[in-house]
This record gives C-alpha cells, sequence and structure tokens, in this order.
C-alpha cells in the first residue's frame, strides 16, 4: 500500500503522522500533478477549480517525490522537494479557505472525506517547520 511521509528539518521530538491514513492526500497530489494533462476526475477538477477560479499557486502542494531512490538522478529530485514550510502552510491556508467559502469546491473535496482534516493537519505541520524547509514524499511500497 503506498504510504506519504512529511519530513521538516526543524527540530522536532517526534516524527510528523497524520492522525488517520492520509491516502486521500496522496490521491489529491497524485491527480494534481495530471490536472495539466486534463484527466477527468473530481480531484483533478477539485485543483484546476483552486488554479483557475480561485488564484490559487497550488505547486507548493504538488511539490513532493518518491523517497525509493534509484539513482543520482531520483536522488537529486527527492532533494529538490524540499521546500519553505512558509510556502506550502500558505498555500493550504488558501486552498482550505477557497474550500470554506465556495460550495461547489468544497464538493469536489468531498469525494474524500477526510481531506479537509488531512489539509489542516499538513498544514499545521507546515506551520511548525516554522522557517524551516518541508518535504514530501511517498512510497509506493509503504
Amino acid at each position: 500500500m503506498p504510504a506519504l511521509f512529511v519530513e521538516t528539518d526543524a527540530a522536532s521530538p517526534e516524527p510528523l503522522a497524520f492522525s488517520r491514513d492520509p491516502q486521500p492526500l496522496l490521491a489529491l497530489i497524485s491527480f494534481g500533478m495530471a490536472e495539466p494533462y486534463g484527466t477527468q476526475h473530481p480531484l483533478t477538477e477539485l485543483v484546476r477549480r483552486l488554479k483557475k477560479q480561485h488564484g490559487i499557486d497550488v505547486e507548493p502542494l504538488l511539490t513532493f517525490y518518491d523517497r525509493e531512490t534509484k539513482d543520482a538522478e531520483d536522488e537529486e529530485k527527492l532533494s529538490a522537494a524540499w521546500q519553505p514550510g512558509t510556502q506550502l502552510r500558505d498555500c493550504l491556508s488558501s486552498l482550505r479557505a477557497a474550500l470554506a467559502s465556495d460550495s461547489d469546491t468544497a464538493s469536489l473535496a468531498d469525494t474524500e472525506p477526510s481531506l479537509p482534516l488531512l489539509l489542516a493537519e499538513l498544514e499545521a505541520m507546515a506551520d511548525g517547520a516554522a522557517e524551516g524547509r518541508i518535504r514530501i514524499s511517498f512510497s509506493l511500497s509503504g
């Protein structure tokens, strides 16, 4: 089963973890990456709507990479997935505000009922990174 990981370079006494299975968040970012290619799925449409109707730069949310590296190029791309925590936090704050203010946008997120909670938890993780960096990665083997 695929797994989602969030790391910060800020000192943390405990590893970052979601309160529930983050598969819906992994689905969102995966479908979000497919959005420019015209994929038809409610989560792809959610990302499209956030970008076009709400003017949100979703790139920080879509900055992630496979943690199972096989070569130097993979290592470089995984390393490039680090980003400022404030950048991801601000993206998520705007995204969550759009969900709260627009029922049509929120209905697209309803396909994954735990998604709003997972987005809030990721926002808190990004906020906890303070002025440091945060990285989202995944593993297909869990």
